[in-house]
């Protein structure tokens, strides 16, 4: 048998992407804690499951805005704040599922380029060194 030169590169490589694997995790849960739905008006809206990062760092900066100019406005007029809520949710239970939707798109992308990678080392590995990876997770098994 003839080993390729590359090959320890390449267990190296694929034992460093198994890790990064492990490291990430499972798929983070997304339970929504509003409607999915934010609506500017009734003529500008987007649904949080398909927003990408600008639209979500708008939309809050929006609510921050929103929300401060509120207080201003009971300050001004002498009237007791109330809480804040927009289209019937709290900022906070917006702000949470903007970072929760952004933290799910961030795990799949990486999850994406971890398989990507283990299937590109896959290819280049000789069988010399798939065999002696396979008798290592064997060997984890039995402890």
């Amino acid at each position: 048998m003839t080993t390729n030169k590359n090959d320890g590169k390449i267990k190296e490589l694929i034992l460093k992407v198994e890790e990064q694997k492990q490291a990430l995790g499972s798929r983070p849960k997304f339970i929504l804690k509003t409607n999915g739905i934010f609506k500017y008006d009734e003529k500008k809206f987007f649904n949080l499951n398909v927003a990408h990062e600008k639209t979500l760092v708008e939309a809050l900066a929006f609510l921050y805005i929103k929300k401060d100019y509120t207080n201003k406005a009971c300050s001004e007029l002498g009237v007791n704040f109330y809480k804040f809520e927009w289209d019937g949710y709290t900022l906070d239970e917006w702000k949470d599922d903007f970072k929760s939707h952004i933290n799910l798109v961030k795990w799949e992308e990486k999850k994406k380029l971890l398989d990507a990678t283990q299937k590109k080392l896959d290819s280049l590995v000789s069988e010399e060194v798939k065999t002696e990876l396979e008798l290592d997770n064997i060997a984890k098994l039995l402890g």
